[in-house]
């Protein structure tokens, strides 16, 4: 075994993490591999020591030993508290051929979608619906019934795919795993099986009420609660209601995508539930007590003498659940006040009378100011 510094040699920090380990690994072998160098003897035993060197560093146990005593610890009949023999023979790295690293590269890129097989148990796929309520629906909560067309498991043959669920063996050709290698020039690549499909399994008997894809087509209806508070654009996931897996596998999810529809009075902002109230010019100045809708009951609101337009009255827990945090929102009521289009001649002398009084009523020869009296008089221009 070399005696020389294994981080060195493949060019990390003694604090490098596994990852950043794996990587430069994979990157010197690319580079170094005989199948790349033929010839090339100093290639050969550079590969040859960055295995040695990854060997070591990539198993966390023996980088613990190689960090604590070097690499004597790894001489020959050394057992480092359970290395038995020591590593002073050959790795198993470094006799794999260069396709098999490049496949390993292929994994680490795509998150090990090069090296996955395509057969044998998987899950089923999801299932996606758009659901329409109403606002109160959406607001309080409501239980839906759904009708959908999905893939589930064949009783015959309990999603086997073979007649009573026998007679199934393993693909020979790809040995179960439903994919082959393939040389092609200087690169080896991974192709579906053509003896199963992409299977890793043979049946030499298909069940005949599935024809062999182990699922059949259902028509089900789902009912169930949608949670008081969702809004447009959430999404709602019913688990284990999507189509079945494949195999054995777990079934997919149902998922509902919430569209909500518009209320003549309600407008939502956030978890508020807001309302807008006019009142008219005497309930304004004089107050009064006005019946507020709600989701629920109307609610008695006291609006004090005075109260100005654009006024915002909140009422404490009164708005609209949060499916999340399952707190409650508040009702806002927003107040203006109405001025009246039309006025009687006995209305507009007691206006008038206001107005001189309360000195808003303009001098004589004098435009109007936009007080009240202008406001009332405008009414009769």
């Amino acid at each position: 075994m070399s005696s020389k510094d294994y981080y060195s040699v493949l060019g990390v920090s003694r604090s490098a993490s596994a990852d950043e380990i794996k990587k430069a690994y994979r990157k010197l072998a690319m580079q170094y591999h005989p199948d790349r160098n033929p010839g090339d003897k100093a290639a050969e035993a550079q590969f040859k020591l960055i295995n040695e060197a990854y060997e070591v560093l990539g198993d966390a146990k023996k980088r613990q030993v190689y960090d604590t005593v070097g690499p004597q610890g790894f001489s020959e009949g050394f057992d480092p508290g359970g290395f038995p023999g020591g590593f002073s023979g050959g790795f198993g790295r470094g006799s794999g051929s260069f396709g098999d690293i490049f496949s390993e590269v292929m994994d680490g890129f795509f998150g090990g979608m090069g090296g996955s097989a395509s057969g044998g148990r998987s899950q089923g796929e999801h299932i996606l619906r758009q659901v329409d309520l109403s606002f109160e629906e959406a607001a309080l909560g409501k239980e839906i019934s759904i009708k959908i067309a999905r893939w589930e498991s064949c009783a015959p043959c309990s999603g086997n795919g073979s007649k009573n669920g026998k007679s199934v063996t393993v693909c020979s050709t790809c040995r179960g795993t439903g994919l082959i290698r393939v040389q092609q020039g200087f690169f080896i690549v991974q192709r579906t099986c053509n003896a199963c499909g992409g299977e890793g399994r043979v049946i030499s008997e298909i069940c005949p009420a599935c024809s062999g894809k182990g699922r059949i087509s259902v028509d089900r209806t789902i009912t169930r609660s949608i949670p008081a508070g969702v809004t447009t654009g959430m999404r709602v996931r019913i688990s284990g209601e999507g189509h079945a897996g494949l195999q054995g596998g777990p079934a997919g999810d149902l998922y509902l995508d919430i569209s909500v529809r518009p209320h003549p009075v309600f407008v939502r902002e956030g978890d508020d539930l807001v309302v807008e109230k006019n009142l008219t010019l005497t309930q304004a100045i004089f107050g009064t007590t006005l019946e507020i809708p709600t989701l629920g009951a109307g609610y008695p609101l006291k609006v004090d003498p005075g109260t100005q337009p654009g006024t915002v009255r909140r009422i404490r827990g009164k708005g609209i659940a949060n499916p999340a945090t399952k707190g409650i929102g508040d009702l806002v009521v927003r107040l203006g006040v109405e001025i009246p289009t039309r006025l009687t001649r006995e209305q507009r002398e007691i206006l008038e009378r206001y107005a001189e009084v309360s000195g808003d009523a303009p001098a004589a020869g004098s435009s109007p100011d936009g007080g009240l009296f202008s406001k009332v008089k405008s009414i009769f221009d």
